[in-house]
């Protein structure tokens, strides 16, 4: 009778894999977590006691949250920060880990 214990992979990856970060679902998780982000800070400009603590607030004061073209131009920024970077952090980060090897 086999367990799962059994059927568990092995802890090493495969001889012939590389290590690192696979850039593009870093990437995607990364734009579209900041995305949404974005979007609940500025859904918290909308709810009145919300309305003077959230983030980006502090960061960009002089910005019209109830402008929908603003919101929209900030997802953007924010999607492509986050492509941004997956591709800096995760290439340099791939870079040393294959040197190190």
């Amino acid at each position: 009778m086999s367990s799962i214990v059994d059927r568990a992979p092995s802890a090493h990856a495969p001889s012939g894999a590389r290590p690192g970060i696979p850039l593009v679902p870093f990437g995607l998780s990364l734009s579209i977590f900041l995305a949404v982000s974005f979007l609940l800070c500025a859904v918290a400009d909308v709810i009145p006691w919300l309305k003077d603590f959230h983030f980006l607030k502090a960061l960009y004061p002089d910005i019209d949250w109830a402008r929908p073209e603003m919101i929209a131009v900030g997802v953007v920024w924010a999607f492509l920060s986050g492509w941004y970077v997956a591709l800096g952090f995760g290439s340099l980060y791939n870079f040393f880990v294959a040197r190190a090897r």
